[in-house]
């Protein structure tokens, strides 16, 4: 029997979920008549350098009851990474997937063909978009900056940092020649850089005033995931890069110049200017560690992830030798609703990467050793983020490797 089904994919982070997610869902659904929503999500580390505020299973649980029917996670070298390697990972787990009709994100914007355009353009960049993109680097300018300059008729729309996330996921689509459709929906409330709070507050106001919030939460977020963030609170989050204070310490301490440049986000001349920053010690927090060595071309969150990935010692999976983006070669079963189990079914006989469910049997699933070495170093930054948690509120959470999917 042929089951015909419309699934759309959706690349988040929910850190927190709120009021913007479930929107973004819903209109989702409803502009595309899709009967299933597929989540790839972060797992225990976002995009910009920091372990997620609040764990993955509480973020898996609030999108299962917002919407979604299934939830994958981006592994931590891809969640932790740029937007062009971020969008990589997560569009090729999509892509693999063989049954997805639809990806679907926000954007400041409301003109999808300029996104298309722009994507365009950077797959494929013509002569005068080279020549003044080195223009702009050689007079000082940040790449972010540098790109808008070279896009002069695009620069407002380069300007929004889900613009550019939807940006990176049509690349990534044409580069995989995927036949997945891009949807784009246009955000409703704050921007995402936005630190105030309302009905649609942003995920990075929500984390700002996590500790300030008051009990009535559902007025930022569903009730549902307020009840669930309301009841995590003081348990098991926030949890911030700060909290990862002494395991930075650590790691700048024991590990060589050579062996930190190795990692990923590094090279030897920044490896270099962390050191001996750090050996200074003229610095009260990470945060204030960070600051110290920004400068046009090192922003905050491209030094946060540094910082992370020297914490998780953690090579970069994402490229090859040549520096060329690669495909996630699997993705793990973070949990799913009991309705979905036909969605289940279809996928099984679908993906062409494995879908690890039971994290003990994920050894016996791969063939190559990128998948393993990619795999152990999720269970060795879950595991670091787990005893972050329990330092900081005193309890034992179950060991990544013995966690199976959350069924709802």
């Amino acid at each position: 029997m042929i089951i015909i089904m419309k699934t759309i994919g959706i690349i988040a982070e929910f850190n927190p979920f709120h009021n913007g997610h479930r929107y973004l869902i819903e209109q989702a659904r409803k502009q595309t008549g899709a009967d299933f929503c597929i989540i790839v999500m972060s797992g225990s580390y976002v995009q910009r350098g920091e372990p997620a505020v609040i764990g993955k299973i509480d973020r898996v649980r609030c999108a299962l009851k917002s919407g979604a029917d299934l939830v994958l996670e981006l592994p931590v070298s891809y969640s932790s990474a740029g937007a062009e390697a971020f969008a990589h990972g997560g569009i090729s787990i999509l892509n693999s997937l063989g049954m997805i009709d639809h990806i679907c994100f926000g954007a400041e914007t409301d003109d999808p063909d300029a996104l298309r355009t722009i994507a365009g353009i950077l797959n494929d960049p013509p002569e005068e978009y080279v020549s003044r993109l080195k223009h702009g680097l050689k007079e000082g300018l940040s790449y972010p900056a540098a790109r808008a300059a070279a896009l002069p008729e695009y620069a407002d729309i380069l300007n929004g940092s889900n613009n550019i996330l939807g940006i990176e996921y049509i690349k990534a689509l044409d580069r995989l020649k995927s036949v997945i459709t891009p949807v784009s929906i246009k955000r409703i409330g704050t921007d995402h850089n936005e630190v105030s709070i309302g009905e649609y507050a942003s995920a990075m106001g929500i984390r700002q005033s996590i500790n300030k919030l008051p009990k009535d939460l559902n007025m930022y977020m569903p009730t549902e995931c307020a009840e669930i963030l309301w009841n995590s609170l003081g348990k098991s989050c926030p949890v911030t890069l700060e909290d990862m204070h002494l395991y930075l310490d650590h790691a700048l301490l024991t590990m060589n110049t050579a062996e930190i440049a190795s990692l990923q986000d590094l090279n030897t001349d920044l490896a270099n200017r962390i050191v001996n920053k750090y050996l200074d010690g003229n610095y009260n927090d990470i945060s204030d560690f960070i600051v110290s060595m920004r400068t046009k071309e090192l922003t905050y969150t491209r030094l946060s992830r540094a910082l992370l990935h020297i914490i998780l010692n953690l090579t970069d999976m994402t490229r090859d030798g040549e520096g060329r983006l690669l495909p996630c070669p699997y993705t793990r079963i973070l949990g799913f609703k009991k309705e979905a189990r036909a969605l289940m079914h279809e996928l099984k006989d679908h993906s062409l990467i494995p879908l690890i469910n039971k994290p003990a049997d994920a050894g016996a699933l791969f063939t190559d050793r990128r998948s393993s070495e990619l795999f152990e170093a999720g269970v060795r930054a879950d595991r670091m983020y787990d005893a972050v948690a329990a330092r900081k509120f005193g309890f034992h959470p179950a060991d990544t490797m013995r966690t199976g999917p959350l069924i709802i």
